[in-house]
């Protein structure tokens, strides 16, 4: 089942190449942008960080931070460069449920026999109950923070004098992320239900009942994901130069079709339960 869904999400990939270069255009100008902000705000003050071989001290890295805090207050520049990052990424956050609506429209055509340009009138369709969707999963995703938050916040400032300290924040963090893989898997169930017509709530059951399979796509796909980071990375150190720039430019390219081709494999997998052949 697992691979019969991964095989037919690739099918769907190929359908839909035009959404796939549609996106890799859009994560190249987002990445650009955050190179410009790293570069132009990031790395001058990691610059400015106490050398350890050079005598940083405890003391030194203590006085880093509180200048750190200091200027996110009163300096025009951090608070420029802070606010307009703020804007993209809520302007990003208030995009995605828009491209997932098209995603998501174009796949139910493909899955009826229909071919044709359907991305963009599914955006228009369902994307403000895509995005509602999304604004569920924000509000479930920063809900168990209101109670991680002051328990990691003790460790956190004691790592500011002790990095090791830092190692102990560990479970909280792999919990929380277990936790936003697991709602996230639910409400991509739901918004397929909800989208095709066949109800959230039926759509719910089929992937508690198919949480396994639904998880093992995840795993296969997020490892050959990782691979292909790796290997790019890889790649370019050993070809410095163009062809490591090439190859950075193009990185986007394949966690995007991953990403398409997870939700694809996993809308398959929803639709062999909701329309049994």
């Amino acid at each position: 089942m697992v691979k019969s869904s991964i095989a037919r999400g690739w099918i769907s990939m190929k359908e839909q190449f035009y959404i796939l270069i549609l996106l890799f255009i859009y994560r190249l100008f987002w990445g650009y942008f955050l190179y410009k902000f790293i570069k132009s705000a990031v790395v001058p003050v990691l610059l400015r960080y106490p050398d350890a071989n050079a005598g940083g001290s405890g003391i030194g890295r203590l006085l880093y931070y509180i200048e750190g805090q200091t200027a996110l207050r009163t300096d025009p520049a951090v608070q420029h460069w802070l606010w307009l990052l703020l804007a993209l990424t809520v302007l990003r956050l208030l995009v995605t449920p828009f491209i997932r609506a098209g995603l998501l429209h174009e796949l139910h055509q493909e899955r009826d026999g229909a071919r044709g340009l359907f991305f963009f009138p599914g955006m228009r369709k369902y994307g403000l109950p895509v995005l509602v969707f999304s604004l569920i999963e924000w509000a479930l995703t920063l809900l168990p923070l209101y109670w991680l938050l002051p328990r990691m916040y003790r460790h956190l400032l004691s790592g500011v004098l002790d990095v090791q300290l830092l190692l102990k924040l560990v479970p909280y963090v792999l919990g929380w992320l277990l936790y936003l893989f697991l709602v996230r898997k639910l409400l991509l169930y739901m918004q397929f239900g909800y989208t095709a017509g066949t109800g959230m709530f039926s759509s719910l059951l089929i992937c508690l009942k198919m949480l396994m399979p639904s998880i093992g796509i995840s795993i296969v796909l997020g490892a050959g994901s990782l691979a292909v980071i790796l290997l790019c990375s890889a790649s370019a150190l050993f070809y410095p130069g163009l062809p490591a720039l090439m190859l950075r430019q193009a990185a986007p390219l394949p966690s995007t079709l991953f990403d398409m081709w997870g939700i694809a494999a996993q809308y398959h997998l929803w639709s062999s339960k909701s329309f049994p052949q």
